[in-house]
């Protein structure tokens, strides 16, 4: 109830805020209705960076509550078990971690192509860009599937096929580009039939082909608009074709980290307000330490991955380095509590 409380607090004054600093937009690329609009879509994404803090916070005041009224000591005096007292907290973080997860996976990646558009149009007044992912065209012959990884690079496949359509040969490119007519390409895989061995694989480091026509506006796919699964075999096309795919692996990462983030701050949270006695200015202090620890976190997390795109810190370290540093904090504040 308390968790539900919050994130509803949160979201409401996450839209009054974006209210009035997209308020001048309306009546010049904004009506009310497109507004509304703009400000629901963007509600999964920010639900998905806060709840771990959330639950810190609703965690936090219900350790309160049963610490002023003596609760916490009558269960303890009773001989109940740490383990028996934080198991339906850490129940509870396990159901909003998998909620988290699946806002990640099942929400977002819907939610956020119709706001990536609305952003771009609306807000920054650009033309739109397609993002379809893939796309097919044919030039004498060969029909070309190129798909967008970064920048100029595509990963490109070329089928060739005669006048009755018959096939000819096929090639694979792990990276690929297009300048001046000429498509050259790197990593490449060759097939053609082989009356011995029906198809003939050869490898060669580069390659290029001349063509006509060559890729339309296409932009690679961001790494939040994609579920886990497909994200992770994006990273692999990217790093089989040599390219930077950090801002992927971190985010690859932090599907997973996201949500274990929330059982993390359910042990902080009984480690700064799960107080035996019923004072007040020990109740407010564990309260502002959690306050503080939570906002925290989300600027740690919000650093580490600038310094992941940035290609300060390896994207694996960077996406479990909150998650390590706030478990080691946990644990000592709850060994000391225990009297460890």
């Amino acid at each position: 109830m308390r968790i539900v409380a919050i994130a509803l607090g949160v979201i409401l004054l996450f839209m009054v805020a974006e209210s009035f600093s997209k308020a001048a937009l309306i009546g010049k690329t904004m009506t009310v209705s497109l507004l509304l609009e703009y400000l629901m879509l963007k509600v999964p994404f920010m639900v998905t960076d806060f709840l771990p803090v959330i639950v810190l916070f609703g965690a936090s005041i219900y350790m309160t509550e049963i610490s002023h009224h003596h609760e916490l000591v009558a269960l303890r005096a009773a001989g109940v078990s740490l383990r028996f007292i934080l198991t339906p907290l850490l129940v509870l973080a396990c159901c909003v971690g998998f909620f988290t997860f699946a806002l990640g996976e099942w929400v977002e990646p819907v939610t956020n192509v119709r706001l990536d558009t609305m952003e771009k149009t609306l807000v920054q007044g650009k033309k739109p860009v397609r993002a379809d992912g893939e796309q097919w065209f044919r030039d004498e012959g060969r029909f070309f599937r190129i798909q967008p990884l970064q920048g100029k690079y595509f990963k490109l496949m070329v089928l060739k096929t005669d006048q009755q359509g018959q096939w000819q040969g096929r090639t694979d490119a792990s990276k690929a580009y297009y300048e001046n007519g000429v498509w050259y390409l790197e990593k490449v895989y060759v097939s053609q039939p082989d009356e011995k061995l029906g198809i003939r694989v050869q490898s060669m480091p580069k390659l290029t082909l001349q063509s006509n026509i060559g890729p339309k506006t296409v932009a690679a796919p961001r790494a939040r608009d994609m579920q886990w699964l497909t994200l992770y075999r994006f990273t692999q096309a990217l790093s089989d074709a040599g390219l930077d795919a950090k801002q992927y692996q971190y985010q690859l990462h932090k599907r997973i980290a996201g949500p274990l983030a929330c059982l993390i701050m359910v042990m902080l949270a009984y480690s700064l307000c799960g107080n035996m006695g019923s004072r007040i200015s020990a109740n407010s202090k564990g309260l502002l330490a959690a306050l503080t620890l939570g906002l925290l976190f989300y600027i740690f997390n919000t650093s580490m991955n600038v310094m992941s795109n940035g290609g300060y810190l390896p994207a694996a370290y960077a996406a479990w380095w909150s998650d390590l540093m706030f478990l080691g904090v946990a644990g000592y504040l709850l060994l000391l509590r225990e009297g460890y």
